[in-house]
């Protein structure tokens, strides 16, 4: 079997049950055939209870998942040539999973031969027939979690550039649509959720939505905020035939707002829209 590179997303998701939990996968298999004869749904599922009443373990817990993780995963491949297809995390567990051929030692087995090494940790090994890889397209993200994915990606990278994540700042968001008419009623919509419009324009050469809506709010730069943000925006995209096509934001906000602070009068309007270049070289980096 070749060896493919693996594509992670990481993204939120809320049950229909409303659990909360996140999801790892290895996109590199979306939109392909399952792997010719990896019927096998082999799972490892830890118990994170017994971690969160010890604080020893609970202090430490995190780089002892991550060792462990990669070990289950090297282990598996070694002797299973097991693929590692990704994870889910709640509150009160964490589960591995992997797609493997018939056959070969038991999988209980070989993780015995790991987790002896964690004797606090409460865990099982189960397994399943799984030809067709219902499970992976159950983990697969829907059009909003893709979203999430990468609203982690650019949070990590603003994180670090030195963003510091709890100063509100004002987030612009950029929405396509294909008329005017569609625009306009997004913008009244808009500004009720309590957003600004900042901006509309129209690109002659966007043959399906050559209409742009530049929106904005100020709030903190969080994963749940950038989420309910995104999702939020999403929907009204989506109701109105748009599309969502990312945000962006001043990563040196705060420093920008320390020099304003002391400038006044003329001097302060020439910064200011010296710092509007710069802003908007920033925010052409932050865009999804």
């Amino acid at each position: 079997m070749a060896i493919k590179s693996k594509q992670w997303d990481y993204f939120h998701r809320t049950t229909d049950q409303k659990e909360q939990m996140n999801v790892l996968i290895d996109a590199s298999h979306s939109g392909q055939t399952p792997l010719p004869g990896f019927s096998r749904l082999l799972s490892i599922v830890i118990n994170l209870y017994a971690i969160a009443t010890d604080k020893e373990e609970r202090d430490t817990a995190q780089g002892k998942l991550g060792i462990l993780e990669r070990r289950l995963e090297h282990i598996f491949s070694d002797s299973l040539q097991a693929v590692y297809i990704g994870r889910i995390n709640t509150e009160s567990r964490l589960e591995f999973y992997y797609y493997a051929k018939p056959g070969g030692t038991p999988h209980r087995q070989l993780a015995e031969n790991v987790m002896a090494e964690y004797p606090k940790y409460r865990w099982i090994a189960s397994e399943r027939e799984d030809a067709d890889w219902s499970f992976y397209e159950y983990l697969k993200p829907n059009q909003v979690e893709k979203l999430y994915s990468k609203n982690n990606v650019l949070l990590q990278s603003l994180a670090e550039k030195g963003d510091r994540f709890g100063i509100p700042r004002e987030v612009y968001h950029w929405l396509r649509f294909a008329s005017g008419d569609d625009v306009r009623k997004a913008a009244d919509e808009a500004k009720r959720l309590g957003y600004t419009v900042v901006n509309s324009d129209v690109d002659a050469n966007k043959a399906t939505y050559p209409h742009t809506l530049i929106l904005s709010k100020i709030h903190p730069i969080a994963v749940k905020a950038m989420n309910d943000s995104v999702r939020e925006l999403y929907n009204l995209t989506h109701s109105f035939s748009g599309k969502y096509e990312g945000w962006g934001t001043d990563i040196r906000q705060k420093l920008w707002r320390r020099l304003t602070d002391k400038i006044g009068g003329r001097r302060l309007l020439l910064l200011a829209g010296a710092l509007l270049l710069l802003s908007a070289a920033a925010m052409l980096f932050a865009r999804l």
